[in-house]
């Protein structure tokens, strides 16, 4: 996991590192759901037990993150990561 949602939503960026793995993670609600690693591309972006999109690209993922997030109501929409704004705590990105 590189990135989740900052208000504990099954939001989250993946580094693909072990392509075709199957692995159980935890959801937000508590449940546990069983997640296959995608057999190709670096990154993939899950919402709850879902790939909705898969990149080699870090800022294609980042985008399609930032539009997803912007679907929940309590998002803060602070857009894509700036380095010198915002800084990433528990896998969660914040305001410096």
């Amino acid at each position: 996991m590189i990135i989740r949602c900052a208000y504990d939503h099954d939001v989250v960026i993946h580094f693909n590192n072990k392509k075709g793995m199957a692995k159980k993670v935890k959801l937000a609600d508590g449940t546990f759901t069983t997640l296959t690693y995608p057999s190709s591309k670096n990154y993939f972006l899950r919402n709850g037990d879902t790939i909705i999109k898969k990149s080699d690209s870090f800022k294609t993922i980042e985008e399609a993150y930032v539009k997803e997030c912007e679907n929940l109501k309590d998002s803060d929409g602070h857009g894509r990561i700036n380095i010198v704004k915002h800084k990433i705590v528990d896998h969660k990105v914040v305001e410096r």
